[in-house]
């Protein structure tokens, strides 16, 4: 992606294994969101249910908050710099996909605005998806399902795959 992004740090994945015991930590990173209100650390974690055979991940990333040692999905940064996060995001996923070619990874905001938001940021940045990313939207009104992505249509969340 050509979008201006923030250098990330790998972790290590054994740490996470008392806080999130009940998930497998495929990856785990950090990076700093550097803006108007200050600097805040994000963790980003692309996980999946521990003994789930299938190759799908969910990415989760949020706000590190050190004190109680997890990571706040819900908190409102207004740091100005939300597109350097995004295009932070999508690199990682982009890469982790890449390097684990069979893998479907699961996107969704932590509310419906936010959902709203990436769905924006995906329209607005389509051209710049590369044409071996296949991205779908989900649909719960009336049990439709993915479908693949267009614009005009409201997504309650996103999955990723390679072609």
């Amino acid at each position: 992606m050509t979008l201006p992004k923030y250098q990330t740090e790998k972790l290590k994945i054994r740490d996470y294994e008392a806080y999130l015991p009940y998930l497998e930590v495929a990856y785990a990173c950090k990076f700093i969101s550097s803006g108007r209100n200050g600097n805040f650390q994000l963790r980003v974690f692309i996980t999946r249910p521990k003994d789930y055979v299938d190759s799908y991940y969910s990415l989760g990333f949020g706000v590190w908050d050190s004190e109680k040692r997890t990571v706040d999905d819900i908190v409102e940064l207004k740091n100005g710099d939300f597109q350097h996060i995004l295009a932070t995001i999508a690199n990682i996923s982009l890469d982790f996909l890449q390097a684990n070619p069979s893998a479907s990874l699961y996107a969704e905001g932590s509310t419906p605005s936010r959902t709203r938001l990436y769905q924006r940021e995906i329209t607005r940045h389509h051209h710049l998806i590369p044409e071996n990313l296949q991205v779908y939207g989900l649909v719960n009104d009336n049990e439709v399902g993915f479908i693949k992505f267009r614009t005009g249509i409201n997504f309650d969340a996103f999955l990723l795959s390679m072609k």
